[in-house]
């Protein structure tokens, strides 16, 4: 009897070996997404998981409205925001949030909560809310069979995080001060060792500043890198935007003259072609 009892609690003991099966790679129904978007002068990271409908209505039947919803499925959808912006006029501290929407016919309200350890939104506490927006929906042509959160129509000082499921599609927008940032990181840049003359010069003219002091880092670069044209073609573009062809003309034509002396033979045809063009646009005669 003993040695039944045995028998049988070995076999109680090896079951669990016996019946392991193989594990199988089988493709997610909410496969997880990831992106990184360069934005402003950072980013901005978004991780969520894509539900599809697969024969469903989306919004006010799998997700009812006036729930808060995880914005995807499986865990909490997450974004990261790479430094501070604001959302409908209120600031956002850089950092990582969950991001939850409570949808609804006419209007949805977004929601950026601290806790983005929580698994969907069952768990979800109002009072780690860090922001809530307004957003009107918008209703698509055509049905979007797999949900998709993207930022879309970037800019230097703005975008868009746009969600589109089913036939609706909302627009989040997001607002960054780069400016306040660029000009910060000049000014201190400016008191070290290595100035960032050229790149400095290069962001007033972009970003449609008084050239003034550019020209004056300009002037610093080709002092002390007399021998390169790359100084003297970034002069002459700021001397034409300001309207002084004469000094435009002759910084393109002193640049001209050095990059005969380029080795590559791509960038000798690139600034060639580039310092013939403010020749032109500064009115110089052929």
């Amino acid at each position: 009897m003993k040695h039944s009892l045995k028998l049988l609690a070995a076999g109680l003991l090896l079951a669990p070996t016996a019946q392991a099966q193989t594990k199988l790679s089988i493709p997610p129904l909410s496969p997880t997404t990831r992106i990184h978007q360069n934005f402003s002068t950072s980013y901005i990271d978004l991780t969520y998981s894509r539900p599809s409908l697969r024969g469903r209505t989306a919004f006010g039947s799998l997700i009812p409205y006036g729930t808060v919803w995880r914005m995807g499925a499986n865990t909490i959808t997450k974004v990261r925001f790479g430094e501070e912006v604001k959302i409908n006029g209120q600031p956002v501290p850089a950092g990582a949030y969950a991001l939850l929407a409570i949808p609804d016919a006419k209007e949805w309200t977004f929601v950026l909560n601290r806790d983005t350890a929580q698994w969907g939104s069952y768990d979800y506490k109002q009072a780690l809310d860090v922001l809530r927006v307004k957003a009107k929906p918008t209703k698509l042509a055509a049905p979007v069979e797999t949900m998709s959160l993207t930022v879309e129509n970037l800019r230097p000082a703005s975008a868009d995080l746009v969600v589109s499921w089913d036939r609706t599609q909302v627009v989040l927008p997001v607002i960054a001060d780069p400016d306040r940032i660029v000009m910060g990181q000049i000014a201190q840049a400016m008191q070290g060792a290595k100035k960032p003359y050229v790149q400095a010069a290069q962001y007033y003219y972009n970003a449609g500043k008084d050239l003034t002091p550019a020209i004056g880092w300009l002037d610093e670069y080709i002092k002390a890198t007399p021998t390169e044209y790359y100084g003297y073609y970034w002069k002459a573009k700021l001397l034409q935007k300001q309207g002084k062809n004469q000094e435009a003309i002759a910084a393109a034509t002193k640049s001209l003259e050095l990059v005969k002396a380029d080795k590559n033979e791509v960038s000798k045809a690139e600034y060639t072609r580039l310092n013939q063009e403010v020749l032109a646009a500064a009115g110089a005669k052929k």
